[in-house]
Formats: C-alpha cells, structure tokens, sequence
C-alpha cells in the first residue's frame, strides 16, 4: 500500500499510524506470530511517533515528495524490530515464557532497546 505517487501536500498522522501499524502486523504474521495487546499498543504507538516524525521532516524539509521514501524506510525499521521481537520471545524465556506465537510487551521493550536510536521510530 503506498501512500500516493505523486506529492501530496499532506498526509494524516492516522493514516501513516495505519499504514506502518498493518506492515509490521503482517511482518510478524509471515513468521506465523501476533502481537499479545501491550505489544500491539506499544506498536501502534510507535508507529504513532513514526508518522508524526516523518511528517514533521517532511514540513521542516518542505519536500513532500519525500515521505514516501521515509514511509519506506521506516517499514525496513519496523521490520528489523519485529524480527527482533521474535528472536526475544524465541531465545529469552525469561523475558517471554507465553504462549507460542504471540510477541509481547516485554520483547517490544528488548528489541526497541537494540533499535533506538534509530529514526523514525524513536524521537527522544
């Protein structure tokens, strides 16, 4: 799903939050996982701060042009975290002795930890 091939002057947080949400939902379901609920409102929530980050560059940069690109670049962002989360809850019981299949909270926090402070996705 792209966004548009031609510059759009302005795109919603929402709808970048939904686009970059479903990637990661669908990353993870290719390896037969799911969020467990902290994970998925900690990825939403990240892919919150992702879109307002991307469209914040975008204004300062006044190229609209450009957020495809970012929006790109940070779906390869989303998928190294959630692959990440997937070895924690492979490797690290301590961290994830749920059920199998379901990528939690805590492996969001350990593969964050890894990822930041990689932009988009963290800010501060």
């Amino acid at each position: 799903m792209t966004l548009s091939l031609q510059a759009v002057e302005s795109v919603p947080d929402s709808a970048i939050q939904v686009r970059l949400f479903s990637f990661a939902s669908r990353h993870a379901e290719r390896f037969g996982y799911h969020f467990g609920p902290g994970a998925e409102g900690d990825v939403r929530q990240a892919a919150g701060t992702a879109a307002s980050a991307i469209n914040e560059r975008v204004k300062q940069e006044n190229m609209p042009e450009k957020r495809e690109l970012y929006v790109r670049q940070t779906e390869g962002a989303f998928e190294f975290l959630v692959e990440r989360m997937i070895f924690e809850a492979l490797t690290n019981k301590q961290i994830h002795p749920g059920p199998p299949g379901i990528i939690g909270e805590q492996t969001f926090e350990r593969a964050r930890a890894l990822l930041c402070p990689c932009w988009p996705i963290c800010t501060a």
